[in-house]
């Protein structure tokens, strides 16, 4: 089982340098070392707002206007999906 992280929402997440993410007919794939994965729609969005500035409570805010939620949900999913994507290795703080 992977380590549960629980981090600030003013934390900035940023990818590993490693990291190979494609869009394959519709499918945002995360790929870091000899694992793959596929990322939901929402997690895509969230990976798409990782630029090394926005910290986990500004991707919140972008996520909730984006899919017209509330920002404290939409941080709390935000956190949620950045602390997984850590745990894969694919993200750093």
């Amino acid at each position: 089982m992977a380590e549960h992280l629980d981090l600030p929402v003013d934390r900035v997440p940023s990818y590993r340098p490693d990291v190979r993410v494609r869009n394959l007919r519709g499918k945002f794939l995360v790929a870091v070392g000899k694992d793959a994965f596929e990322l939901s729609e929402t997690a895509g969005f969230i990976w798409k707002q990782i630029d090394g500035r926005n910290s986990i409570a500004d991707i919140g805010r972008l996520l909730a206007a984006e899919y017209g939620i509330d920002a404290e949900t939409a941080t709390a999913d935000t956190k949620e999906i950045l602390e997984y994507l850590a745990t894969t290795g694919s993200v750093v703080f």
